[in-house]
């Protein structure tokens, strides 16, 4: 009967330890935690070059998906996803789309992001997130209704985090 109880009492000290050190630090994905970055669009007045100018009832989608993305009141910039399993996005940018307002026609411009995603390994509970290298945009296309964009310039051509604005778009 002893013996039933000392191998009873290291079994479960065994198990205790094996209990409390299976559970790692990292088993939780911390909320601060750098994930995946969005592309920060800023929009500027192309009259002045510096100054900020939002666009009239911006509407953003991408190309292959129906659903627009829903954007707050835009005041000077969006934040919008990258495909993290392709090389290009592209996306179109509506002014004017409120469909309310006959009176003023909507004007879609259409413009494709190109990139090189790099994974980086964050830990075993967050997994990976993706960085964009050298990001480079290719002039919009003006649709049927002509081009609202002037121009656009890359500011930081490498999308690692969502400090400050990686685009901005001249109209």
């Amino acid at each position: 009967m002893n013996i039933f109880k000392y191998l009873l009492s290291i079994v479960t000290i065994l198990l205790i330890l094996y209990l409390s050190t299976s559970c790692e630090r990292d088993d939780i994905c911390a909320e601060g935690t750098p994930t995946t970055p969005l592309l920060i669009v800023k929009f500027i007045d192309s009259d002045t070059g510096t100054e900020i100018k939002a666009p009239t009832e911006l509407q953003v989608k991408a190309v292959d998906i129906e659903t627009p993305f829903a954007l707050t009141e835009v005041t000077d910039s969006i934040l919008i996803p990258l495909k993290t399993n392709e090389l290009i996005t592209n996306y179109e940018f509506t002014i004017n789309s409120n469909f309310e307002n006959d009176s003023i026609p909507q004007n879609t411009d259409i413009v494709s992001f190109q990139y090189t995603p790099e994974q980086e390994y964050v830990s075993s509970a967050c997994g990976f997130r993706v960085n964009y290298k050298g990001l480079t945009i290719s002039p919009p296309e003006a649709g049927e209704d002509g081009s609202w964009i002037r121009s656009i310039t890359v500011q930081r051509e490498n999308v690692t985090d969502e400090a400050t604005a990686h685009v901005f778009i001249f109209h």
